[in-house]
């Protein structure tokens, strides 16, 4: 369902996406898209940017309130580059601080779920969050138009992936068998977009990579 074009639909790109389409909300994210792609994207009503974490401060940092490393910081800088001076609609992450950080890139405020359902630490000390991630689905759901930009993990990016484009999807993009993206695998911009209830999915590999 959902990395391959019709052949009308990848005809019509020939004629319109061989050259930069000024006119669309975010340009500089759509040129990094597949040209044969561009037509359903512009065609899309709503988008869900899911993007694992920016670089986090070391490797083995692991509790809710790792912060980003100086290289996630400047990776933060590039996605809100790449999303234009229009902010984004919804901005979800999981409760971890370093999520919610690049979640922010979104330009609006993060409403921030569990990191696993049931898990109620937040990324401040002393503070609990009741959210599922479930509500964030729905909302997403729901909503008829818009652009949302999701902060999550390696697994948790699988989730959504899944949930709306399918499994088979996830795992094109890169999740394995257990729903976990690769450790190394920062920087991917994982674009699910919909025309009514159908769902797509577009990888940008490296979309807001800043190493090398």
């Amino acid at each position: 369902m959902k990395l391959i074009l019709t052949a009308a639909a990848a005809a019509l790109c020939l004629a319109a996406c061989s050259e930069p389409v000024a006119s669309f909300v975010r340009p500089e994210l759509l040129a990094l898209a597949p040209e044969a792609e561009r037509v359903n994207l512009m065609a899309a009503e709503r988008h869900v940017l899911v993007v694992r974490h920016a670089i986090k401060i070391s490797p083995d940092c692991n509790d809710m309130a790792c912060p980003l490393s100086p290289e996630g910081e400047a990776m933060v800088t590039r996605l809100a580059e790449l999303l234009g001076d229009t902010p984004v609609d919804r901005a979800y992450a999981s409760a971890a601080c370093r999520t919610r950080l690049t979640a922010a890139a979104g330009g609006i405020p993060v409403v921030a779920h569990q990191a696993v359902d049931g898990y109620a630490v937040d990324c401040t000390e002393g503070s609990t969050v009741s959210r599922r991630r479930s509500e964030a689905f729905a909302e997403v759901n729901a909503a008829a138009t818009g652009w949302t930009l999701v902060g999550e993990h390696s697994n948790t990016s699988c989730l959504w992936m899944a949930a709306h484009a399918g499994t088979e999807a996830a795992q094109a993009a890169g999740c394995d068998g257990d729903g976990r993206l690769p450790e190394d695998a920062y920087g991917d911009i994982f674009w699910l977009h919909a025309i009514g209830d159908d769902w797509s999915l577009t990888v940008l590999p490296g979309a807001f990579s800043v190493s090398g």
